[in-house]
């Protein structure tokens, strides 16, 4: 059950972004949001920052220019916390807020210690950087959390129909309990995708999964998909746009993490492409 979500902000779109889909949630479930905002310790002690007060040491101290750094990402902070602070009172949501200072991936692991789920923007305020920094904080998380992650894009849509990516293994046995509890909460009819190297080998766990979901009163329909690349699978289904797919919910890992680790993660690359939120589960 989601009591208190994380919402990790740097003021960006698409932080925001997150925050309306964590704001829509909590609603459902009664829950409470947790504003955090991390002054990137990168920022403050970084390379550049100290090549740059050097630089021009001979007319502002570095001492002085480290301190302006630290007051601009204060108030960036204030700024950021309370835009979600905001869409928390406009819907009635409980909400706190908590300022940490570190390496931003770190700090967002240890604050959702105490909190059900995590809801982050893909990309954060640097996404026309993209193609160099490609979502490092989300996947960083994604790997070092044990708490599910839903990861939004840029634009705000509500869930209409959801799409569960199934494998059969234990991290696709949380996502399915999961999906089906917030399908239930929203009423969204649920597709369950299976894709394995032979079609056949995807019906035993499209079967255990709807038969799982029997319980839930929800109108469910399976797709079996054969092929070796698992994640163009899903990701054909997920962003056909005549099947309009508003969530993906699916395990951070398949049956071989040493696999996934190795050879590329699916769950990686079905993040970097799918075009609705995902909700990831490990």
């Amino acid at each position: 059950m989601i009591k208190r979500i994380l919402v990790p902000t740097d003021g960006s779109d698409n932080s925001l972004t997150a925050a309306d889909y964590a704001v829509a949630i909590a609603g459902l479930f009664k829950a409470s949001i947790k504003g955090l905002f991390v002054k990137d310790v990168k920022v403050l002690t970084g390379p550049l920052i100290h090549d740059i007060g050097t630089s021009i040491g001979g007319m502002v101290p570095y001492g002085t220019f480290n301190q302006t750094i630290r007051e601009m990402l204060e108030s960036q902070a204030d700024a950021a916390l309370a835009l979600v602070e905001g869409k928390c009172k406009e819907a009635g949501v409980p909400f706190g807020q908590e300022i940490r200072e570190g390496v931003v991936s770190h700090e967002i692991v240890k604050s959702a210690d105490d909190c059900d789920l995590i809801s982050m923007g893909k990309m954060g305020i640097h996404a026309e950087w993209r193609d160099v920094f490609l979502g490092t904080n989300v996947e960083f998380v994604v790997r070092q959390t044990h708490k599910p992650v839903l990861i939004s894009p840029s634009e705000y849509k509500p869930f209409t129909r959801m799409l569960i990516a199934y494998d059969g293994s234990i991290f696709a046995d949380k996502a399915l309990k999961s999906g089906a509890e917030i399908a239930v909460a929203m009423k969204l009819p649920v597709t369950v995708v299976c894709v394995a190297d032979k079609k056949d080998a995807a019906l035993e766990p499209l079967s255990k999964a709807k038969t799982f979901l029997e319980s839930y009163q929800l109108t469910v329909s399976t797709v079996a998909k054969e092929g070796t690349d698992h994640a163009k699978g899903i990701l054909e289904l997920c962003n056909d746009e005549d099947e309009k797919y508003d969530i993906l919910v699916m395990g951070a890992y398949g049956h071989s993490r040493i696999q996934e680790m190795i050879l590329g993660s699916t769950t990686a690359r079905v993040m970097r492409s799918t075009h609705c939120p995902i909700l990831l589960y490990r």
